[in-house]
């Protein structure tokens, strides 16, 4: 994958606050406000593959999402995250094997969350739809397939709100929306003259601002993965390997 200029990479800008930092300072100090609102970030990145999972493994709707729960819950009452190792360089694999080791009482864990046993860490009924759709189409591959599929559209699905976000700031909703499909690609693409003209603009500044707007999406991308890995020499293998998972999925 061609690196981009100016984004997190060795050489480049500064590799500055990550997931791992997020942990690392979470079990320093858990117990300041900045501390617990980044946990919480944390969880809320994190339970969309979490849950897919757990739902591979044939627990309803209502059950993953308490088991996900209990997760949370279990990981940052028992300290789990302290026992993270940063050189190995990935959470999603260590919380991958946290939560396999967790589902390996399944039943106690149950028991007490039916007994009314877990705080509810990250709100899910406004994604839940979404991700059980997600499911359908990925009904042929395995449960650790799926968690990796949905990751991999968690940062996708981020870095697309970054850049809506950002369009918006600067009044260039609409644009967006026009380029949308030239950033997802699809079967029937939208003719780029055709749009051109909808927004009374000349067709060569339409290609010069479809280039711009790849641009900053695959640096928002970047910065996404970026967070999850230790180190900036990581963050280029990391991105190989979620295109591989976008091209097979």
């Amino acid at each position: 994958m061609r690196k981009i200029p100016g984004t997190l990479q060795e050489g480049g800008a500064r590799f500055e606050t990550t997931h791992w930092t997020v942990v690392m300072q979470s079990v320093k100090s858990e117990a300041s406000v900045s501390a617990q609102e980044a946990l919480a970030e944390f969880c809320e990145s994190y339970w969309p593959p979490l849950y897919t999972f757990v739902r591979r493994r044939g627990y309803s709707p209502s059950d993953a999402q308490d088991l996900v729960q209990g997760f949370f819950v279990h990981l940052l009452s028992h300290n789990t995250l302290s026992r993270a190792d940063r050189d190995k360089g990935r959470l999603r694999t260590f919380l991958l094997g946290s939560l396999q080791n967790f589902l390996a009482n399944e039943y106690d864990r149950m028991q007490a969350l039916k007994r009314g046993g877990a705080s509810r860490i990250v709100s899910m009924s406004d994604e839940l739809a979404a991700e059980e759709a997600a499911l359908v189409t990925m009904s042929q591959l395995d449960d650790t397939g799926c968690y990796d599929q949905a990751w991999v559209a968690t940062l996708v699905s981020r870095a697309w709100e970054r850049l809506r976000e950002e369009y918006e700031a600067e009044g260039k909703t609409m644009l967006l929306q026009e380029l949308k499909p030239f950033l997802f690609g699809g079967r029937a693409m939208p003719d780029q003259e055709e749009i051109a003209a909808r927004l009374k603009i000349p067709f060569a500044t339409l290609r010069t601002i479809l280039r711009r707007l790849r641009q900053r999406y695959r640096e928002n991308l970047r910065q996404e993965v970026a967070r999850t890995v230790a180190a900036p020499s990581q963050v280029d293998e990391e991105l190989q390997y979620l295109q591989r998972l976008l091209l097979a999925g």
